[in-house]
């Protein structure tokens, strides 16, 4: 009696450390939640909100305009950031008169509310291996981004993912 027992107990054991193994490749290799934690992304993410990010997407391609990816603070080890690619590599970004031109060409951003308030800047181009990210909260200091010497042009090796979804917002929870 007491082998069968061991046995069952092991069995368990062996299951539950699978389990965990798998959890753990899953959230370091192909999706993995993350909590916004500040303005910078307003209006389209709040303070707070719950995202999925989708790191399965990055392992083999690149980020594309317009995506919202997490990524690495080049100056705090382990801080994430979240932000909007604006420009990838050969393009060449400048703000001029509160407005974002890529290539020279004014760039469609239907996501923003406001003028970029915080002066001109560039042009610069992006170089291989970096994109070019700003937050959409477009308010003066506002978002730590791609325009600022803190961040700047954001390595591919720092980016940990795609954001695919919210799945809750703290703001629209309510008790009836």
């Amino acid at each position: 009696m007491q082998h069968v027992g061991s046995k069952r107990f092991f069995l368990w054991g062996v299951i539950i450390l699978f389990l965990l193994v798998f959890v753990i490749l899953v959230n370091q290799f192909v999706i993995s939640l993350s909590i916004v934690n500040g303005t910078s992304m307003r209006p389209t993410l709040q303070n707070g909100d719950r995202l999925l990010v989708n790191k399965w997407e990055l392992l083999f391609g690149r980020p594309h305009k317009g995506d919202v990816i997490t990524f690495e603070d080049p100056k705090e080890k382990g801080r994430f950031l979240v932000k909007r690619v604006v420009g990838i590599p050969g393009d060449t970004i400048e703000i001029r008169g509160g407005k974002l031109y890529r290539n020279g060409k004014l760039a469609k951003e239907p996501y923003i509310d406001v003028s970029i308030e915080d002066g001109d800047f560039g042009p610069t181009k992006v170089v291989s291996g970096t994109v070019f990210v700003m937050g959409d909260n477009r308010h003066r200091y506002a978002s730590r981004d791609s325009r600022y010497q803190s961040i700047g042009l954001v390595p591919y090796g720092l980016i940990s993912g795609k954001v695919e979804i919210i799945l809750w917002r703290p703001s629209l929870s309510t008790f009836l």
